[in-house]
């Protein structure tokens, strides 16, 4: 076996790794709550949430059944913490973190398996996913991510044991494997993509190994297949009884979120390349912000060459299986983001399970610069202490500055005033002011509306949440109307439909908070989208709302006359149409 550098011991844990792995958690819980913040797009999964634990219907308006989020295991999973008392804005943030901090413990795990127990450049991966803005930041925005994230990051890991494993423990490993990557599946669609590449992988070891057993390598193909077989009825046993449960209950094979951002006829065709572009843009920004630009190709070698390090064919046939593994599905994740426009929250929240992967494949590649270094493997048992000299400067020094920039990414990102949107993407500091602003909102309505009143918003988050209003968005993502009969008009990844006056009109709104100002003075200002609406008996309608803080403390919206509106925060000084 290839001797141990920077004092790596097969078989026992390095001290050093685990240290940094410690330090890595303590770092990411601190990054996190720089960010601290719940975005808007998680308050739709906490009205299901709610209306589950309290109803018994996983809708977003009771009594209409669409699936308006893509991420069933963790609304039900604050829907039960809901019951017991615990509120879904809290839970969500605590879950988030706790399942990133886990997620360096697997991510020190895997960088294990591809080099072997004992090497302390395990711990170098959770630590620079703990100093990463996008990493940290996701850990807390109230979302499934992290979660998704650390089940991609098991199953990669199960697939590493299951074939390392001895004949008898394997079945259990790849029921294991099956069971992780249906978790992964009712956590986000983008599971089945992980289901993909590890079957790919599975299959690349049985004709690997079919030849018949050698150690840790694969078993003859009878008992591969059947192992393999295992893995998919486990995965089956999960997912398909929950998929016949999601058709009957909504009516659609697939989310209606899916419908809304990723179905229909573009209008014009020319929107599609926009798409691409915007896909490419995203990408290319990740890769910035990140400093894979530079570091990409460090890590690209690190996790196609680490294999070759490994004396004994069988530990190098498995470090070679879970390395290609994750590099096949970090390329099939990043071109399946691309094709769907990227993501409009920043920091890359739509692209969190490639983080690990990258932050793994930089160990990797630093690593493997040390031996080269070095002159070879063959020269690092009479150099060791050269080795563990230079394998400290390299890490030190690249997480330095992987600090340093990252540092000043953060402070930007939550910087007071940073609102402006990128190509489409929007700052933290803009999705933490904007959803902060309609939760402010939601609060001030609270206990003005009647059960029969029905709304139309923009976002069908914090408003809706804390107002407790019936409503659809104008996106469409809890209105089935609008996901199945509006054309993709604009190239904005989670917001290619909009819906018209006239389909909107149908549904005889009570308030239509779609068409809206916020703003500093009185009079109001007339809205520039009133005019379908005030000829169908609607007026404009003033509220103050003290909490608000992007663009002043007076809201103005639309209300039908005859529903006579009032509420407390009601001013009668504005203009009207």
């Amino acid at each position: 076996m290839t001797p141990p550098l920077a004092g790596e011991r097969p078989g026992a844990r390095s001290a050093l790794g685990l240290a940094l792995l410690g330090s890595a958690a303590l770092v990411l819980v601190w990054h996190s709550l720089r960010y601290n913040f719940v975005t808007d797009d998680a308050y739709i999964s906490f009205v299901y949430a709610r209306n589950l634990a309290e109803h018994g219907e996983l809708v977003f308006n009771l009594g209409q059944y669409v699936e308006g989020y893509t991420n069933f295991s963790w609304t039900v999973l604050l829907s039960g913490l809901l019951a017991l008392g615990i509120p879904p804005e809290l839970s969500s943030r605590v879950l988030g973190t706790a399942c990133g901090v886990a997620a360096l413990g697997v991510a020190f795990l895997l960088t294990e398996r591809a080099l072997r127990r004992g090497s302390p450049w395990a711990g170098v991966p959770p630590l620079l996913l703990s100093l990463s803005s996008g990493f940290a930041c996701w850990s807390s925005g109230g979302l499934e991510t992290q979660l998704f994230t650390l089940l991609c990051l098991a199953a990669l890991h199960r697939l590493a044991c299951a074939v390392g494993a001895p004949p008898p423990r394997q079945a259990r490993a790849f029921g294991a494997l099956g069971l992780l990557v249906a978790l992964a599946a009712l956590t986000r669609p983008e599971g089945l993509l992980l289901g993909a590449a590890l079957a790919a992988a599975t299959v690349a070891w049985l004709i690997r190994g079919a030849r018949g057993p050698a150690g840790g390598r694969a078993p003859g193909a009878a008992r591969g297949l059947q192992l393999a077989a295992l893995a998919a009825a486990t995965f089956l046993a999960v997912w398909a009884p929950w998929f016949a449960w999601r058709l009957w209950y909504y009516g659609w094979p697939l989310p209606n979120t899916y419908y809304v951002k990723a179905h229909g006829p573009w209008q014009p065709p020319a929107l599609a390349a926009e798409m691409w572009r915007n896909g490419g843009y995203y990408l290319l920004t990740w890769l910035r912000q990140t400093g894979l630009l530079f570091a990409g190709p460090v890590a690209l070698w690190g996790l196609l060459a680490t294999a070759r390090d490994h004396a004994l064919e069988e530990v190098r046939d498995e470090a070679r299986l879970l390395t290609l593994t994750m590099t096949g599905f970090a390329a099939a994740y990043l071109l399946y983001a691309a094709s769907v426009g990227g993501d409009f929250m920043g920091l890359h929240r739509f692209i969190l399970p490639v983080f690990p992967i990258a932050a793994i494949g930089v160990g990797l590649g630093l690593r493997a610069l040390g031996l080269r270094a070095l002159g070879g493997t063959r020269a690092v048992s009479a150099a060791r202490a050269g080795g563990r000299w230079l394998g400290l400067a390299l890490v030190a020094g690249v997480v330095l500055a992987f600090a340093a920039q990252q540092r000043a990414l953060t402070e930007r990102s939550v910087r007071w005033g940073n609102f402006g949107a990128d190509h489409g993407i929007d700052t933290p500091a803009f999705l933490k002011v904007y959803t902060d602003d309609r939760a402010a909102i939601g609060r001030a309505l609270a206990g003005c509306l009647a059960p029969g009143d029905f709304s139309i918003v923009g976002g069908a988050g914090a408003q809706p949440y804390f107002a407790r209003m019936r409503a659809i968005d104008v996106f469409g993502l809890v209105s089935e109307e609008v996901a199945h009969r509006e054309p993709r008009i604009r190239a904005r990844a989670g917001h290619t439909k909009f819906a018209s006056d006239a389909l909107l009109a149908e549904l005889d709104p009570t308030f239509v908070f779609s068409c809206y100002a916020l703003h500093r003075e009185l009079p109001a200002p007339r809205l520039p989208c009133a005019a379908p609406w005030t000829a169908r008996g609607f007026e404009q309608v003033t509220l103050r709302v003290p909490e608000l803080r992007q663009s002043g403390t007076y809201y103005t919206f639309l209300a039908k006359r005859s529903r006579a509106f009032r509420c407390p925060g009601a001013v009668t000084d504005a203009s009207a149409p």
